[in-house]
């Protein structure tokens, strides 16, 4: 008799438990989060008021009520970002924002409703304006790209790569009709035309010619190099 009390009053505790915490989490998540339950994990220069600008976060607002997918989704756009991810946290109650910021590794420029907007571009050439970077006066980089268009951002970032380890490279410039060019310093003008697909077959061809130049000691100065018929490559050397 005395262990089924025993039992019974266990019983009821853990039920009275158990119905606590559903009531807590129940509350909480109704509960409305606002600016001092947001935690940014981040660079100190994203601030919650670009993170509401930039999206369709609204504070305050219930928790349960915050579409956090949906946010990732547009800041990662808006904001250009590498990665970022939006947790609902019930205890301790709030909203949990973590970021992670691109590398930029070149001035760039692009187009916006008619508008140049003046940004920088990271090693998968992607496009961050200036305004998500700070210090962005101080930011001094080798290679300009002019006319950035997020269609050529994978070709872009193939560029950038191959030149990792080359010094040469200078300006990457895009045409409204797509038509490459790059200016560097040992072949001068090199035009890459519009052929999209056979842009890495092109760039390697680039640095097999500066490899014969090299080795058979050519001291010519090369004007230009005509890549844009890649059956028939054309040198145009300076002649004074």
């Amino acid at each position: 008799m005395k262990n089924i009390k025993i039992f019974n009053i266990t019983k009821l505790s853990l039920l009275g438990i158990f119905f606590f915490f559903t009531n807590f989490l129940s509350i909480n998540f109704f509960k409305k989060v606002d600016f001092k339950n947001t935690y940014i994990d981040g660079p100190e220069f994203i601030t919650i008021t670009e993170i509401t600008e930039n999206s369709s976060l609204q504070l305050p607002r219930r928790l349960i009520f915050i579409k956090t997918k949906l946010i990732e989704k547009e800041l990662m756009q808006n904001l250009s970002l590498r990665k970022i991810s939006i947790n609902r946290q019930i205890f301790p109650f709030g909203l949990i924002i973590k970021i992670q910021t691109r590398e930029p590794v070149a001035h760039a420029n692009r187009e916006k409703n008619g508008i140049k907007v003046e940004g920088f571009v990271d090693q998968d050439g992607v496009f961050i304006e200036g305004k998500y970077l700070p210090d962005r006066e101080k930011l001094i980089y080798p290679i300009q790209i002019t006319g950035w268009n997020k269609d050529y951002k994978k070709l872009i970032s193939l560029i950038i790569k191959k030149y990792e380890n080359n010094n040469d490279l200078e300006v990457i410039k895009i045409s409204s009709e797509g038509f490459i060019t790059l200016e560097e310093n040992s072949l001068q003008k090199i035009y890459l035309g519009a052929q999209i697909k056979e842009l890495d077959e092109k760039l390697n061809l680039i640095f097999d010619i500066k490899e014969q130049i090299k080795n058979q000691n050519i001291h010519k100065k090369i004007e230009s190099l005509d890549l844009t018929d890649l059956t028939n490559p054309k040198i145009k050397v300076f002649i004074p």
